[in-house]
């Protein structure tokens, strides 16, 4: 499993990256940027734990303190 960086999202702006994340937050189903697959969340054992997310299709992780901090960066 690889750890998906703010470049790999391909998202133009600061908003778009925002929309991502607060989706992701929420729990709403959410659609992996890269190949289109639906996510999952990585730990579903720990509860109300929904900050790390995974695509089952293209392997990729979505850890969203990282990006975050990677958008704050920048």
């Amino acid at each position: 499993m690889d750890r998906v960086n703010l470049q790999e999202l391909k998202m133009n702006t600061r908003g778009e990256v925002l929309k991502f994340l607060k989706k992701l937050w929420n729990g709403e189903v959410t659609s992996c940027p890269m190949c289109g697959s639906e996510l999952e969340l990585l730990h579903k054992k720990a509860k109300k734990n929904n900050c790390d997310w995974q695509c089952r299709s293209c392997n990729k992780v979505f850890k969203t303190i990282y990006l975050l901090d990677e958008l704050n960066e920048k």
